[in-house]
C-alpha cells in the first residue's frame, strides 16, 4: 500500500511490479479492466511507523519497496510529526524511481524530510549517488545508534542493511523495521 489511511478517502494506491509469469501480475497488466473489483484482506503486517519515538528516521527503500515508504511519510505529514527523516531509495536506473519526482517535492515542502536518491547501474549523466543504497547510507550515517530504521524492498537489500547497520553502525535490533518483498518467483527459487 502506498497512501497514508488517513489520506485515502475510500481509495487504496497500490504500487505493482509486473512479474512476467506471475498469476496476479500477469492479470493486473493484461487482462485487469479500470474500475475492476479486487477483493482485499489486510494489511496484516507489522511495518508502521513508531510514534512514541523521538529518534530520527531513516528510510530505505528498494524498488517499489517505495511504496509503504511513501504511505508512512504521507502519515507522517498528515500527523504533525516532524522527526528529522532521511529517505533513500535505491534503484538500478533512474527510470526505476518511477516516483522521483513525487520525493522531491515531498522533500521540498516538508522541513523535516531529506531525499537521497541511488542508483547501482547508473547511465554515464547520472551525477548523484552510486553504489548498493544501504552502502550510502553507511557512508553518510556512520553512527545510527540512535536512529530508527525502516527498510522495505527486496530481501537482499533489507538483509544486508539490517546485518550492516546493527554491526557497522551500532543501530540496536529492536531499531529496525522490514517489509521484505519476496515474490512466488524467489519462494519456488530458494527452495
Amino acid at each position: 500500500m502506498a497512501s497514508a489511511p488517513e489520506l485515502a478517502q475510500g481509495v487504496m494506491e497500490l504500487h505493482i511490479r509486473h512479474m512476467p509469469g506471475g498469476r496476479f501480475t500477469d492479470h493486473v497488466f493484461g487482462a485487469m479492466k479500470e474500475k475492476e473489483i479486487l477483493r482485499m484482506e489486510g494489511p496484516f503486517g507489522t511495518f508502521f511507523l513508531r510514534e512514541d519515538s523521538a529518534r530520527p528516521v531513516v528510510m530505505l527503500a528498494s524498488g517499489t519497496g517505495f511504496a509503504p515508504i511513501k504511505a508512512l511519510i504521507e502519515h507522517m505529514e498528515a500527523k504533525g510529526l516532524t522527526r528529522p527523516t532521511v529517505l533513500y531509495w535505491g534503484a538500478r536506473q533512474a527510470a526505476d524511481l518511477y516516483l522521483r519526482d513525487w520525493a522531491e517535492a515531498a522533500a521540498a515542502r516538508l522541513p523535516w524530510l531529506r531525499f537521497v536518491p541511488v542508483l547501482s547501474e547508473p547511465d554515464a549523466d547520472w551525477s548523484g549517488r552510486t553504489g548498493f543504497v544501504h552502502q550510502a547510507v553507511m557512508a553518510d550515517l556512520p553512527d545510527l545508534s540512535g536512529h530508527q530504521v525502516y527498510a522495505c524492498g527486496a530481501p537482499v537489500m533489507v538483509q544486508s542493511a539490517q546485518r550492516d547497520f546493527v554491526a557497522a553502525c551500532g543501530l540496536p535490533e529492536e531499531e529496525f523495521f522490514a517489509d521484505a518483498f519476496t515474490s512466488e518467483a524467489d519462494k519456488v527459487a530458494g527452495g
